[in-house]
């Protein structure tokens, strides 16, 4: 296994809902690629016990953590401590591309 990835070889395009790709997982870290389309979201959810950021590498979108919005772009980062509520809306004209990290990983 190596310790380095190339991002772009992550990055996909699921119309039914959204492209999401493991680029690396352990027992402590979950580290992935969420590509949303134009119009696609990832409705507010949250995660027990387990922090979460989002990092955009391409496009932007309206992210909300827990009552706060913002409009992120690229090099722009966003993260949801455990349990509270989060989610994105990719609400531009192209593919919004995001780096995501969780800790402790998903069971």
């Amino acid at each position: 296994m190596s310790s380095f990835a190339d991002h772009r070889e992550y990055i996909g395009v699921n119309l039914q809902r959204f492209h999401k790709a493991t680029i690396f997982q352990s027992p402590r870290m979950l580290l992935g690629m969420d590509c949303l389309e134009p119009g696609q979201a990832q409705p507010p959810h949250r995660h027990a016990g387990r922090d979460k950021f989002y990092f955009v590498i391409e496009g932007s979108g309206l992210f909300s953590v827990g009552d706060e919005q913002r409009r992120l772009g690229a090099g722009e980062l966003a993260w949801a401590p455990a349990d509270h509520v989060h989610g994105v809306v990719n609400d531009g004209e192209t593919r919004l591309v995001m780096l995501i990290g969780m800790a402790p990983e998903p069971a």
